[in-house]
């Protein structure tokens, strides 16, 4: 059976300090239109794989526009990017999962924006991997691998596999927000207070690690 891109979140991760600029800005900036507007972020991800995202990782069925060019989304919370995020490993602190949020959508949001988009094959922060946005690719991805919680060794990439789409995605777009705790939950509510429509925030601690 076809998956329906209807019903088929995306999620994607910031710190909650990034969310009063992305409410102030309407939503999410790729990260070349973040560098291009000297926008101030709190980084969480390795810097030097978001500057090869923006220099040498191409979407061909995206006329070869750089992944750097598209917002990025997983098909799952508690991603492998955020153990390695929580673990220190990028640069943050030890355990700074806390304070990491999983803004979600749905892909029928997504592609109804009427901008480029593209599914990869894994993690899209690799130059071996390829993307696609033809009626299929949606159905080709690898959801055991993208919905299990056991991605050691080669199932890593696919675990990694990303919805990317081009320049911006605007926060009515957005369906609900995650937190790991009542106290960021807290926070975020206070933030998202003015936003219409209103986005349903919750705590899910088994999205964290």
């Amino acid at each position: 059976m076809p998956v329906d891109p209807r019903t088929t979140k995306i999620y994607h991760i910031t710190d909650v300090t990034n969310l009063p600029g992305i409410v102030a800005a309407g939503g999410l900036f790729s990260d070349a239109q973040v560098r291009a507007t000297n926008q101030n972020t709190t980084e969480i991800g390795y810097a030097h794989i978001k500057q090869r995202r923006l220099d040498e990782y191409k979407i061909s069925c995206c006329n070869g526009r750089a992944v750097g060019e598209f917002v990025p989304f997983y098909f799952c919370p508690r991603s492998p990017m955020l153990s390695t995020i929580n673990r220190g490993n990028t640069g943050r602190p030890s355990g700074c999962q806390t304070s990491i949020v999983h803004l979600v959508s749905l892909v029928h949001h997504a592609t109804a924006l009427g901008q480029p988009w593209a599914i990869s094959d894994g993690n899209a922060g690799a130059n071996y991997t390829s993307f696609s946005n033809d009626n299929e690719a949606l159905d080709n991805v690898n959801w055991d691998i993208v919905r299990s919680n056991s991605w050691g060794g080669d199932r890593l990439h696919i675990k990694m596999t990303e919805f990317l789409i081009a320049d911006f995605f605007p926060m009515t777009s957005f369906t609900e927000i995650g937190c790991q705790n009542e106290q960021v939950a807290a926070q975020v509510k206070q933030i998202m207070a003015r936003q219409i429509p209103p986005l349903r925030v919750h705590v899910s601690p088994h999205w964290y690690y």
